[in-house]
């Protein structure tokens, strides 16, 4: 039983990555594994626990976790039946199961809460995502045009999910350009009048107060070098 526990659970997490590396935040990719994995819980106890597991562990690696997936989690955890746990495993996996069970359980409580269920991705995360597309970007061409086309339709779905995720891509963006002294014209006047314009009012709780302070001073500062 060992063997397969252990393939399961690196299976989840293979799927988890490949889901990354379409393109899509930590909180989708995770999403999108467990409504994969819904077939392989229901074949048995052991399998549940590993899923469920192997979902925890991943919400640990996150930089916020939102507030009903954190309470779905938690339950999924306490709800595992024991007793079938049991006879399905060794006692050495039965054993190993719990700890790992318990592990999640302890970490879970210490990451920061979202209490928006609409961004997908959460902040750092978004201003992390556009440097690193802009730096492979940056490698092939310097023309200003051409990257922000690319940023844009890159982060097109993105800029259409939630007012956060737009104004990151658009703030970062702008920084970026900035900081490597490449000045577009017309692309960078649309640029500066969305920052102009942002209401941060309607940001809502996409965004914690600090998030929102921060961003307005990077709105603020790269607006004073336009």
């Amino acid at each position: 039983m060992k063997r397969n526990y252990e393939a399961l659970f690196g299976a989840f997490y293979e799927r988890y990555f490949d889901f990354k590396t379409e393109g899509m935040s930590d909180a989708e990719a995770l999403v999108c594994t467990s409504e994969a994995y819904l077939g392989v819980q229901k074949r048995g106890e052991m399998e549940n626990a590993v899923v469920v597991i192997a979902a925890g562990r991943i919400y640990l690696t996150h930089s916020k976790i939102f507030i009903n997936s954190k309470e779905k989690i938690v339950n999924q955890l306490r709800d595992l039946d024991l007793e079938k746990l049991q006879l399905e495993t060794t006692s050495d996996e039965y054993q190993d199961i719990l700890e790992r069970r318990d592990m999640v359980l302890d970490g879970i409580e210490s990451i920061p809460v979202d209490h928006s269920p609409y961004t997908r991705w959460y902040y750092n995360e978004m201003e992390k995502e556009v440097k690193n597309y802009f730096m492979k970007i940056i490698e092939k061409t310097k023309d200003a045009s051409g990257v922000i086309e690319k940023i844009e339709e890159r982060f097109d779905r993105e800029c259409r999910s939630t007012l956060s995720e737009n104004i990151v891509v658009k703030t970062t963006l702008a920084e970026l350009l900035i900081r490597h002294k490449i000045k577009p014209e017309n692309e960078f006047l649309s640029l500066k009048f969305e920052l102009e314009r942002f209401d941060m009012r309607e940001i809502g709780e996409q965004l914690t107060e600090l998030e929102k302070f921060d961003i307005s001073i990077r709105i603020k500062e790269v607006l004073s070098r336009i």
